[in-house]
């Protein structure tokens, strides 16, 4: 396999470097250099890839992403979905409390497929099986393994099954963390479903986990997502629910705080010392109609999808389109969009998430030539209204193109497909049964 590729005239966007017209020379899954179109000294032996005037973009990031909702489609509520809690207990719990080892696998691997179609090179995958714990992460990596893009997993702790049950659930994140420790294109976090389903008991549990681990591990949780999150925490005795993490010693700047809607002043003011990732999750939001955050008062923040796809473009559409219109602040948006998720990679793969000498080759190449003039002040306007969503044109991860002009690489879909519809139809089955 040829292991030098040059991709020539593109539209290269990546954190404070903007080429209207640029080459990428690629060698061994690092980027070895980026000029102007035609200005490399290529070598003799390397693939030619002509991008036609496309735009380049690193690899996209998902922060906050559910693999286990893959095979989700079609699926109806249980019961009433009129409150945020409703949604949880007549859908998304029955869901996860159903999937087995092989659902667990099909669906993450559906998502991993969907993934690499949508130029996303890393995942940040929240886990649930209720009733399957024991090795489901493993069974999750196994999918990731079929492309090779990064990933960063953990399981949901909570005490919705029993208070004795969430035990497991964190012994399985941190058996994942220390396992992928000090691999290239996997890690672990610890894994919590929210505040208002653990247990002082099990947070306690997850102090004990961070204090006595000599290695940082940081926690994954959604937090504040709805009202029930908020109100749970002050019945506690805290301000809210980043105050109840912050008040176990569960916050760093590593921790991942998905949503962050219902919070208190002291909450905010946490954010602001602490400053862990928070990721925005518009189109969930609206979906469960839980609110939107007051993004103008985090210190930074990224954008997830919190299971509901895997287009970053369309995701960042609909942020753009639940914010304030043309008074957005563009360039906290653009920062969301392509300057943190590079701080966010940092934390777990070095050199990643730049299109820059001597950093990993992940590149999302976007199937959008721009018919307008391009610069770098406008470029966000040309994601959100030009180049909208869908599938990329090119998906390349650690040097290797997963995904060409509608067609996979590192697999054959279609061979897969018969097996992922009678995973999900199996699925259905138990979830209807």
């Amino acid at each position: 396999m040829n292991n030098k590729l040059l991709l020539e005239n593109a539209v290269i966007i990546s954190p404070d470097i903007f080429i209207e017209s640029g080459d990428i020379l690629i060698e061994d899954g690092k980027i070895l250099s980026v000029a102007a179109s035609g200005s490399l000294n290529s070598p003799g032996d390397a693939q030619h890839v002509d991008l036609g005037g496309r735009i380049a973009m690193p690899g996209f990031v998902n922060p906050h992403a559910h693999l286990y909702s893959g095979l989700s489609a079609g699926l109806a509520a249980k019961g009433p979905t009129e409150t945020f809690t409703d949604v949880l207990e007549n859908f998304w719990w029955p869901l996860d409390s159903v999937h087995n080892e092989e659902s667990v696998y099909y669906s993450a691997v559906a998502g991993v497929i969907d993934a690499v179609k949508h130029g996303v090179t890393c995942v940040f995958d929240h886990h649930a099986s209720m009733n399957y714990v024991s090795g489901s992460l493993e069974t999750v990596h196994r999918a990731f393994d079929l492309s090779g893009i990064k990933n960063v997993c953990c399981f949901e702790a909570s005490d919705r099954i029993s208070c004795e049950s969430t035990a497991e659930h964190f012994e399985e994140s941190v058996s994942f963390i220390n396992k992928y420790r000090e691999s290239g294109t996997t890690r672990g976090m610890l894994g919590m479903h929210a505040n208002f389903t653990l247990s002082k008991k099990s947070m306690k549990i997850a102090s004990d986990i961070i204090r006595n681990n000599a290695e940082d591990v940081p926690v994954h949780i959604h937090c504040g997502e709805g009202h029930e999150d908020l109100d749970y925490c002050i019945h506690e005795g805290f301000a809210g629910p980043v105050d109840r993490l912050h008040s176990f010693g569960l916050l760093s700047r590593q921790s991942i705080l998905a949503h962050c809607i219902h919070l208190s002043e002291k909450d905010f003011n946490i954010l602001r010392e602490v400053q862990p990732f928070i990721v925005s999750n518009p189109e969930s939001n609206a979906n469960n109609c839980v609110g939107k955050p007051a993004r103008e008062r985090f210190p930074s923040y990224l954008i997830g999808t919190d299971g509901m796809s895997f287009d970053m473009l369309a995701t960042l559409r609909a942020q753009y389109l639940m914010g304030s219109g043309l008074s957005e602040n563009f360039s906290s948006l653009e920062n969301a969009f392509i300057r943190n998720p590079e701080k966010l990679l940092s934390e777990f793969f070095p050199s990643c998430g730049r299109i820059e000498s001597n950093y990993d080759a992940d590149i999302a190449v976007l199937d959008y030539i721009p018919l307008t003039p391009i610069t770098a002040e406008n470029a966000l306007g040309h994601l959100i209204f030009g180049a909208k969503g869908g599938n990329v044109y090119m998906t390349i991860s650690s040097g290797r193109i997963l995904y060409e002009n509608g067609k996979l690489t590192f697999t054959f879909e279609e061979a897969l497909r018969d097996e992922i519809k009678a995973a999900a139809a199996s699925l259905h089955r138990r979830y209807y049964g």
